[in-house]
């Protein structure tokens, strides 16, 4: 049965951090149990599409990722995290919080479909190119273990698609992970903290550049159709 939850401030319920980490696994579990329905979905993506744009791409910025195509698993895993104060930010608490939005698992489970059968647009947002072969290395050494071999990251394991997404926003994600704005950043990424500018410049570049493989792209044309 889908769920409401009343959120305190900060997007995490009363109880301190450990509370609102078991109450986010536990939601998670419920979003991940749901049957989509995908033309709700859409209808609920009209509200979202105010800041991600009608195609869910975000943009150039840095404040708003391009989310289209992106895995339902890591979706649905942000969304959860915004509502129990493990990510934060204020208008996205807000929408997944239930103000505005999401008042169930079930539109959770909704939306996150929906925007997972979106097709990525091309990369157009990138860097200046001086730090790229920096940044590859950064990623062979600290990133690709867990992000795949073209930062195409893993539905199963709820690592996001990190390649092609917009430059300026991957460099904000970076600086956030290391001063600590990314609670629910796991521990993998406390390398992050040793590395240079340059070289986290060069990697936000880097990724920002590659495209998903041709096998992800197919999969997303095959949702995207799907009756």
């Amino acid at each position: 049965m889908a769920t409401v939850l009343a959120l305190s401030a900060h997007g995490a319920p009363p109880g301190g951090a450990e509370a609102a980490q078991s109450a986010a696994r536990q939601e998670l579990v419920e979003v991940l149990r749901v049957k989509p329905d995908t033309e709700h979905g859409a209808q609920l993506f009209a509200t979202c599409a105010g800041c991600h744009g009608s195609q869910g791409s975000g943009m150039p910025s840095g404040w708003v990722p391009d989310i289209a195509g992106q895995h339902p698993h890591v979706i649905a895993k942000q969304l959860v995290d915004y509502r129990h104060g493990q990510r934060w930010d204020d208008r996205m608490e807000q929408v997944a919080g239930g103000r505005h939005l999401l008042k169930t698992t079930q539109d959770i489970g909704d939306v996150v479909a929906y925007v997972g059968a979106l097709m990525p647009a091309p990369a157009t947002s990138v860097g200046d190119g001086q730090w790229t072969e920096q940044g590859a290395a950064v990623y062979e050494r600290l990133c690709r273990s867990c992000h795949g071999t073209s930062a195409e990251g893993s539905n199963v394991r709820s690592i996001p698609r990190l390649a092609g997404q917009h430059y300026e926003y991957l460099l904000r994600q970076l600086h956030d992970s290391i001063e600590g704005r990314r609670p629910s950043m796991a521990g993998k990424h406390r390398p992050l903290a040793h590395l240079g500018m340059q070289e986290l410049v060069g990697l936000a570049d880097y990724l920002s550049r590659l495209s998903p493989p041709a096998s992800q792209r197919d999969e997303r044309t095959a949702r995207a159709v799907a009756p």
